[in-house]
């Protein structure tokens, strides 16, 4: 290259001043689930979206992240990654996601633009919308297969549950298994021998010698050969001090040390049987919740 050539060049770069390039991030991915990239303004739309996810969502609700103004990025992210995770292993077709929405439009007597037009006005889009409810059949899907079958409630679970959180009223309509250990004053030169004496009985069973045992050994009334076995009692069968302590314990618990004026007592409770099903027959749908 020649003077001439060069001075030409250096004409041109005067013409034309290099203007250094500026790189500008378009994008940023935060997370990639199974070859699904989840990006920044997936973070940024999820705080927008967040009273429509609130409706439609039927996981949302029992998140800390739904009462969190302020939600950091990284909690937004460990949600969607979850919910990415959600629906490729339940998913749903397009043509699912139309069939539900339809059902919503037949139940609020509406068609597809008016729909479009009540979703506008809350300042939505209905591709958010349509993603949305995609990812909320999704997780219908974990909740019927994962969820429902694993808490399924026996019918003798929720009597169960139901005889405990009434067995405390005194006008429980019901009875107790029990167990019972005592230990007659009379039968020691004084009280406090029937009291180490009982002391002892309960140091066993708390160290875990069965109760049976622990009474056929230490109690002196006349259930001692049936390992302290009462069978079934209702509380008008039992005496005020029994009845107290049977109440306050509930079923399948042992008391501590019970003293009244003649002995001191150790009562184990164990299942209970309801006389009545009425209130049983009314209440149990909402224990099953």
């Amino acid at each position: 290259m020649n003077l001439q050539d060069f001075s030409f060049l250096a004409l041109l770069a005067g013409l034309f001043p290099v203007v250094p390039a500026r790189a500008e991030l378009v994008e940023r991915v935060e997370a990639i689930v199974n070859k699904k990239a989840i990006y920044k303004s997936d973070l940024d739309r999820f705080k927008s979206l967040s009273p429509l996810r609130a409706k439609i969502d039927p996981l949302f609700a029992t998140e800390p992240l739904s009462k969190k103004v302020n939600a950091s990025e990284d909690e937004i992210l460990d949600f969607l990654v979850d919910e990415a995770l959600i629906t490729e292993k339940f998913p749903v077709q397009d043509a699912e996601v139309d069939q539900e929405i339809n059902g919503i439009q037949a139940n609020l007597k509406i068609d597809r633009d008016a729909l479009r037009g009540a979703i506008a006005r809350e300042g939505f889009k209905f591709d958010d919308y349509f993603k949305l409810m995609r990812s909320s059949l999704s997780k219908r899907q974990l909740i019927d297969r994962e969820i429902k079958n694993k808490a399924a409630v026996s019918e003798g679970d929720l009597r169960a549950e139901y005889n405990r959180t009434h067995s405390g009223s005194k006008t429980f309509r019901g009875s107790f298994h029990l167990w019972l250990i005592r230990i007659s004053k009379a039968n020691f030169k004084t009280p406090g021998l029937a009291k180490e004496e009982a002391s002892r009985a309960l140091t066993a069973l708390r160290g875990g010698e069965a109760f049976e045992e622990v009474a056929k050994r230490a109690s002196d009334d006349s259930t001692q050969s049936t390992g302290g076995d009462l069978g079934y009692l209702a509380y008008s069968e039992m005496s005020p001090d029994l009845q107290k302590e049977v109440q306050k314990l509930g079923p399948e618990k042992t008391s501590g040390l019970i003293e009244n004026p003649k002995a001191f007592l150790i009562v184990k409770t164990g299942d209970i049987k309801a006389e009545s099903d009425e209130g049983f027959d009314r209440e149990k749908d909402l224990l099953r919740g």
